[in-house]
């Protein structure tokens, strides 16, 4: 994908009209960062107000991202051109970024919305669209407008079970980022743990009589409260996990092309977003089972595991099972909050087996090096990694 692509893939998804390849590029550019999603909030409210977006898009991106660097003068920015290379998307975002804001086409101060908040804190959506940033060390109550208390937060924890009052369908999205992890308890007293890098969007409340869903991006861990008469279901990466009470873990970023999901114990049932039915024609997956879900072949797997393998994350442990660098290259930068750089292609094809709980990430690789040499160097939350010499 060339550089600026992403450009009329933006475009395409204002209008409704992506495919699924379109679609996983999207994804992955839009979950990248805050900048980004801030971006596309305001380039929605262009669209609304009748402006022309693709003209915006295809102006001369480069100079005036040029132009807007110069006018920074902020160092930081130097570290950020260096890595576009490496991520040609998030390259993208920023050059959009920069055209908006020398333009004053999209001023952040044209938008109503919420403050954007900083990349690194866990943020709550409200159903009105209010963003609220969550500390985790605060003990609080979360109203809504009519004052009533929506949610309670207890330090890395926020419980919805003791809103009672009936409402319609509204719902909030909670959104943790590399580096930290955190808890949900739904309204129905369901359970349910998100690993870094990912979000739930949830309802306040279920609804009586109608299934309690819930979507899913990234890593979640479900304990379901068991109710016969309304089937949980989670929605991630084109595939709904349905049950009635169980535990079972999910993993759906954005950029991985399967759905992973394990079940420690009960049962649950597996099909296609909006294909199949909720009267059992879908795939059953039985616990100590991991079942590998392709986002665009639309086929299964299934391979016996242990469980913990692929649910310790929940306390703070990072396991890692015949996984090659490439992929722990992926899982150290959401545990860790880090950016990797390998510049030595061959560790990408080694394979290793790990656990780590209060380990630094110096630590963690230093420990990789004693067993396949490579030298590497750590700036501020950088990595990179050379051969060895």
């Amino acid at each position: 994908m060339k550089t600026m692509d992403i450009a009329p893939i933006i475009v395409k998804k204002l209008k409704d009209k992506l495919t699924d390849e379109e679609r996983f590029y999207f994804d992955a550019w839009i979950n990248d960062s805050e900048e980004n999603r801030s971006l596309f909030r305001r380039l929605q409210a262009v669209k609304k107000r009748g402006g022309n977006v693709s003209e915006v898009l295809e102006l001369d991106i480069e100079a005036d991202w040029h132009r807007i660097v110069a006018r920074s003068q902020l160092q930081k920015r130097k570290t950020q051109l260096r890595s576009f290379q490496r991520f040609p998307l998030k390259y993208a975002a920023l050059l959009v970024v920069g055209l908006a804001l020398g333009l004053g086409y999209l001023k952040y101060g044209d938008d109503t919305d919420s403050p954007v908040a900083p990349s690194d804190a866990i943020t709550l959506q409200l159903g009105n669209g209010e963003v609220k940033v969550i500390a985790p060390n605060e003990i609080k109550s979360i109203t809504n407008k009519k004052g009533s208390v929506l949610v309670k937060q207890v330090e890395e924890q926020l419980d919805y079970s003791i809103h009672r009052e009936d409402t319609e369908l509204s719902y909030n999205t909670l959104k943790v980022p590399y580096g930290k992890r955190f808890t949900l308890i739904l309204s129905d007293s369901t359970v349910v743990h998100l690993n870094a890098g990912s979000s739930l969007k949830y309802p306040v409340k279920f609804i009586p009589g109608q299934n309690r869903q819930v979507f899913l991006s990234g890593e979640g861990y479900f304990n379901v409260y068991k109710d016969k008469r309304h089937p949980f279901v989670v929605s991630a990466g084109g595939m709904d996990v349905q049950v009635l009470g169980t535990q079972f873990n999910i993993s759906s970023y954005k950029l991985d092309r399967k759905v992973s999901t394990v079940l420690v114990e009960g049962s649950v049932m597996l099909y296609p977003a909006q294909k199949g039915d909720k009267n059992g024609e879908g795939t059953l997956l039985q616990p100590g089972y991991k079942a590998d879900w392709d986002k665009f072949h639309e086929q299964i797997d299934f391979e016996k595991v242990d469980t913990h393998t692929y649910t310790d994350w929940v306390k703070g442990v990072l396991v890692l099972k015949r996984t090659s660098f490439k992929q722990i290259i992926e899982k150290l930068q959401r545990h860790y909050n880090v950016t990797i750089e390998n510049r030595y292609e061959k560790l990408n094809g080694q394979v290793f087996t790990a656990t780590f709980d209060v380990e630094t990430i110096d630590d963690v690789l230093n420990s990789f090096t004693l067993e396949t040499p490579f030298e590497y160097q750590i700036t501020d939350n950088h990595i990179i990694i050379f051969p060895p010499k």
